[in-house]
C-alpha cells in the first residue's frame, strides 16, 4: 500500500475525507504522527495503526524531516 509522499507536504492544504482542510504545520504533524486514524487525507483509507511507539523527541526529528523536503 503507498500513503501520500511527504515532498512538499510541509505547509500545504490538505482536505481529510471528512471534507474539513488544515495546513501541515508542526503541530497537525505531530498529532497526526500520535493519532493517525484521526484526520485521513481524502483519497486513502486509514491503515496506519492507532499509536506509533515513538517520543516526543522522535516526532520532532521527523517532523524536522518531513519539512525539509520542500
Amino acid at each position: 500500500m503507498l500513503g501520500p509522499t511527504w515532498k512538499g507536504l510541509y505547509g500545504s492544504r490538505l482536505t481529510f475525507n471528512d471534507g474539513t482542510t488544515t495546513v501541515a504545520d508542526d503541530a497537525y504533524l505531530a498529532e497526526s504522527i500520535k493519532n493517525p486514524l484521526d484526520k485521513v487525507v481524502q483519497g486513502f483509507a486509514p491503515s496506519m495503526p492507532p499509536q506509533l511507539p515513538v517520543s516526543d523527541e522522535e516526532i520532532g526529528a521527523i517532523v524536522a524531516y518531513i519539512e525539509s523536503l520542500r
